[in-house]
């Protein structure tokens, strides 16, 4: 009998994953729309089509383990929006990825765009959740100073710039939420990517 059992932990790693996404892509959307205290885990679990059980394997810190999961998400995939970017400068670099966040945005019905701050109300019953978008947002700054920095902007100017360009992004997303006006946000997207502009000297 404990032959077998190799064989049968090896065809539940296989379905796992599949599990734990269906489990984190029904919470961000739950998120979204009800706002962390609003969400269930019964709610959670049955967009997921997932068993309880399954979900205190992979998240057995329940609910705020998985709303940690979902920022450390966003938060990847906010990164690799600015990795991922060819733009020969960080001016153009956040042009275009500024543009990307406006259109999912606009696809998501601007639901998206209070994500981060939801989680921040949560901070006093939550700190887990703080402390994860805290460092979202700082992995969000530190990529785009090192951009500058690589464009020739001082480092300490760059991490000023870097923390500015994202609070511009942040307040024109929660703006468009809050209006239902992508233009405000494009609007912030603009002038944050004006100040990531580096002026080049001349060569001599």
């Amino acid at each position: 009998m404990t032959r077998h059992a190799p064989a049968s932990g090896s065809t539940a790693a296989a379905t796992t994953p599949d599990t734990r996404t269906r489990i984190l892509k029904a919470a961000q959307q739950l998120f979204r729309k009800r706002g962390y205290h609003g969400t269930g885990l019964n709610d959670i679990l049955e967009l997921a089509q997932a068993p309880k059980g399954s979900m205190y394997h992979h998240f057995p810190g329940g609910k705020e383990q998985i709303g940690v999961c979902v920022i450390h998400d966003l938060t990847d995939g906010l990164i690799a929006l600015f990795t991922a970017g060819r733009a020969r400068s960080a001016h153009a670099l956040l042009s275009q990825v500024g543009e990307q966040l406006v259109t999912v945005a606009e696809k998501t019905n601007f639901e998206i765009c209070a994500l981060y701050s939801s989680f921040v109300a949560e901070r006093a019953a939550s700190p887990l959740l703080g402390e994860a978008v805290s460092a979202g947002y700082g992995q969000m700054i530190d990529t785009l100073a090192a951009r500058l920095v690589q464009d020739g902007m001082p480092s300490r100017v760059a991490a000023e710039t870097a923390q500015v360009a994202v609070a511009l992004l942040e307040g024109g997303s929660l703006l468009a939420q809050a209006r239902r006006d992508a233009a405000l946000f494009r609007t912030a997207v603009k002038q944050a990517a004006a100040l990531c502009r580096v002026e080049r000297s001349p060569a001599s």
